[in-house]
C-alpha cells in the first residue's frame, strides 16, 4: 500500500472517530441533563399538532416564549437582537408557574436559591430600537414534544384546555430539555433521545 493511500485511510478513520465521539457527547450531555438537571414544571400553550415526517407531536408555547414590556424587565429588551443568546432568570409565582425576573446577554453572576436561569435564543425581535415597544420571541429547546402516533390531537386539546404542564430539566449553565409532560395531574416522562 502506498504512503498516500495509507495516509488517506488513517485520516478517514480519524474523521469517523471524531464524528462518533461528537455524537456520543451530544447524547451523553442530553442524558446527563435529563437525569441531573433541576426539574421545574411550566404551564404550556398549544401551537401545532402534527409533523408529517416524525409522527405526532405537540408544539408547546410558554408564558416566557414572548417577552415584552408587560412580562420582562423593560431596560433589558433593547440589549438583545434576533439570533442572539439571552439568559432569562425566572422566579416562582406563589400560585404556580414562573415570572421573568431578569433578562441578560450573559449568565447572571448571582441567582437566588428559588430562581432558575434558562438559556434561550432570540428567534425574532421586532419593534422600535428602544425597550418600550420591543417584543422578543424566544426559543429554549423545549418547544416540541413527540407523542405516540394518533395521540397528538387529543393531547393538543388538553393543552388548549390548560390541563398540561411541561416537565423541564435545567442544567447549571441554563440549558433546558423537555423531560416529559403532566397531563391531567398524571406524570408522563418519556423523552426522545434527541
Amino acid at each position: 500500500m502506498s504512503g498516500t493511500r495509507r495516509y488517506f485511510w488513517l485520516l478517514l478513520i480519524f474523521v469517523a472517530l471524531v464524528q462518533s465521539a461528537a455524537l456520543f457527547k451530544m447524547v451523553y450531555d442530553k442524558d446527563r441533563l435529563l437525569k441531573d438537571g433541576r426539574e421545574i414544571t411550566m404551564p404550556v400553550k398549544p401551537l401545532d399538532p402534527r409533523d408529517l415526517f416524525r409522527g405526532d407531536y405537540v408544539t408547546l408555547g410558554y408564558d416566557i416564549t414572548t417577552l415584552n414590556k408587560t412580562n420582562a424587565p423593560e431596560g433589558r429588551l433593547a440589549d438583545v437582537q434576533t439570533g442572539s443568546i439571552a439568559f432569562v432568570t425566572l422566579s416562582p409565582k406563589p400560585d404556580g408557574g414562573w415570572t421573568v425576573k431578569e433578562l441578560s446577554t450573559t449568565y447572571p453572576k448571582e441567582v437566588a436559591s428559588g430562581d432558575v436561569v434558562l438559556k434561550g435564543r432570540v428567534h425574532n425581535a421586532w419593534g422600535g430600537a428602544g425597550a418600550y415597544d420591543k417584543v422578543l420571541n424566544m426559543r429554549y429547546g423545549i418547544e416540541t414534544y413527540f407523542v405516540p402516533e394518533g395521540t397528538g390531537r387529543a393531547l393538543e386539546s388538553k393543552v388548549r384546555d390548560h390541563k398540561i404542564d411541561a416537565i423541564v430539566a435545567v442544567g447549571g449553565d441554563g440549558t433546558a430539555a423537555l423531560k416529559g409532560l403532566i397531563v391531567d395531574g398524571e406524570r408522563h416522562v418519556d423523552p426522545p433521545l434527541l
